[in-house]
């Protein structure tokens, strides 16, 4: 049996798994605040006498599914504060409520928790990981500008830099460049890059920016569970569920360069515990991207004498002048169980024209971009299935250093199943998966000649990956985890991890870490085949018919060509991967419960 169908398969079962659950068992659910009716994060929920614990997300809010029929008491438990809720009752196939308002004096940094550094939740001290939370109230507070690598700018350890409107380049740990792919972005699990560059196309963006819910930065190797290209982190991007942020708004947004911004965001209860959410926006503004087919508008630094301005000029103009186009609009659906399981289904579409980004052979203009989506999740306590698909078509890109028009189609899908665990009375915990991918890319125009590319190209991945938590003892915590990778892009990968967590006290953590990730080579850097330019001038073409003429008596009178001979930028299929291997030693603090300090 192939591993497609022992995926599919799988997911099967684990739906029928959390329907059968459905039935025999009832769900507690609820959120715990402080008196005045903020959240608190990070709260322990435990089902007394068993072992059903839940850590309450940002927003506050827990679910404790599977749990028998019966009477409990519930404990919730932050640092060393404690609190109890008797009486709560659970009836199958219900869903008992339990809101708690506690009188506890935390501050805000006591009760952040992340999701990214182990796939599951934890407090951020604990978390075995560099980890770096931009919270929902800070995304709120910069929503209106709705560029979301701006949210990064100041974060500790990140490098954003910026080439245009929308031409952003982000990095952590280690020197930035143009195309920068070394920390993988994630929005809900899916995967939005340009497949054939690897890179991000924030424009394509589908969604207004205070729609996000967090944003977890991970700052370090982590192809132990993320795999290829997750080799100086993972940017792990979290939308709100429409169950808890119904209701409507409207954002207008007028500004420097012609920009007008217009966002709305709607999400309801429709009845049988079904909750929609529908989003949508228009984005237009000028460029401040200028032609260089007469004259570049600055120079750069010269590598022989006696020249003055070496910023190369392009063979034509900027094809759209000045103007910047972006829509996008998105739908979701989600359905609970009563569980507490519950499925998503949603999708969406970017379309972009006008914005220029630099590339490896020089800058290129999206004139005609389209980018549809769509996501199935289900989502338990112990098991998470996930299925992506995304498509670019782009009918009419620029180069604007050859003049050539270049078209890419590229289409992908992927299914990742997720499980997770406690054994040991709690002490330890295990996450794992399986995940299987395709890929397609095809750079033919229309009359069948590839402008990117030697021929179309299909490749497949797939990948296992756990990670194992030991408390060792009650302040030392031990975690091992490795992800194996195959694909007919690369040789087969393993990336190991290995971590301890030592608690000074509950706000003071040492951790030592040792990491190892790899970056694979993106389609063009394998397959590249695209007119370009002599570096530093605008010769897209030799003319060698010296040469023809010489060798013309021995070919008999044969003609060659040469006259006309295309420069081109070939890719190299035998590149091997790139690898890392970090030490690290960390320490996390809140400091006089009012300040979150990390050193790495």
């Amino acid at each position: 049996m192939d591993r497609k169908r022992v995926l599919l398969l799988s997911a099967v079962l684990l739906l029928a798994a959390g329907v059968a659950a459905a039935q025999d068992t009832g769900r507690i659910e609820g959120r715990v605040t402080r008196t005045d009716g903020t959240p608190l994060g990070g709260v322990l929920v435990r089902i007394d006498g068993s072992d059903q614990v839940e850590l309450t997300g940002p927003d506050g809010r827990f679910t404790l599914t599977a749990a028998p029929a019966g009477s409990y008491t519930l404990t919730f438990e932050l640092l060393d504060r404690t609190d109890s809720q008797p009486g709560v009752e659970v009836t199958a196939g219900e869903t008992t409520q339990v809101d708690k308002s506690v009188d506890w004096d935390i501050s805000f940094a006591e009760t952040i928790t992340v999701t990214s550094a182990s796939r599951r939740a934890e407090r951020i001290t604990e978390a075995p990981a560099a980890v770096t939370v931009v919270t929902e109230q800070e995304i709120d507070r910069e929503a209106a500008h709705g560029q979301l690598p701006k949210l990064l700018e100041f974060t500790p350890g990140a490098e954003v830099t910026q080439s245009g409107v929308y031409d952003f380049n982000f990095n952590t740990r280690g020197l930035n460049s143009s195309l920068n792919r070394r920390v993988v972005t994630l929005i809900d699990g899916r995967d939005p890059s340009v497949p054939f560059l690897g890179a991000q196309e924030w424009a394509a963006i589908s969604f207004p920016l205070d729609d996000l819910a967090s944003a977890e930065l991970v700052r370090g190797p982590s192809s132990a569970l993320y795999g290829a290209n997750a080799y100086n982190g993972v940017l792990n991007l979290t939308t709100k569920q429409p169950r808890y942020s119904q209701g409507g708004e409207v954002r207008l947004t007028a500004g420097e360069l012609a920009t007008t911004n217009a966002d709305f965001r709607w999400a309801t209860a429709l009845g049988g515990d079904f909750y929609l959410k529908v989003l949508g926006g228009y984005h237009a503004s000028e460029d401040y991207t200028v032609s260089r087919n007469v004259t570049p508008e600055y120079s750069i630094f010269c590598t022989r004498s006696g020249q003055e301005d070496c910023l190369p000029r392009e063979r034509i103009p900027l094809v759209i002048e000045d103007d910047d186009e972006i829509k996008f609009g998105g739908i979701r659906l989600d359905k609970y169980l009563d569980s507490g399981s519950f499925f998503t289904l949603e999708g969406g579409r970017a379309d972009i024209e006008g914005p220029v980004f630099q590339t490896g052979i020089g800058r290129v203009q999206l004139t005609d971009v389209t980018r549809p989506w769509a996501r199935f999740n289900f989502t338990s306590t112990h098991w998470n299935l996930l299925g992506t698909w995304n498509r670019r078509d782009a009918n009419d890109q620029r180069s604007l250093a050859s003049g050539a028009p270049l078209y890419l189609d590229d289409e992908n899908w992927g299914l990742e199943l997720q499980g997770n665990s406690e054994f040991l009375s709690g002490r330890a915990r295990v996450v794992g998966g399986l995940s299987y991918g395709e890929e397609t890319i095809d750079s033919a125009n229309p009359q069948g000649r590839q402008t990117l590319v030697f021929r179309p190209i299909d490749a497949d991945m797939s990948a296992a990956y756990a990670q194992v938590d030991f408390d060792l003892t009650d302040a030392l915590k031990l975690v091992l985890a490795g992800r194996y990778d195959e694909s007919t892009l690369h040789d087969s990968q393993f990336s190991p991890k290995a971590s301890l967590v030592w608690g000074l006290n509950p706000n003071h953590t040492l951790r030592f870490t040792y990491n190892e990730a790899f970056q694979v080579a993106n389609y063009s850097e394998f397959f590249l085949q695209a007119q370009t330019t002599l570096p530093g001038t605008t010769t897209a073409a030799l003319n060698l018919s010296a040469i023809e003429n010489a060798f013309r008596p021995l070919l008999g009178g044969v003609t060659l060509g040469f006259g006309n001979i295309p420069v081109m930028a070939l890719g190299n299929e035998d590149l091997e991967v790139e690898e890392i291997k970090s030490w690290e030693v960390g320490y996390s603090a809140i400091l006089g419960r009012r300040a979150y300090l990390t050193i790495d």
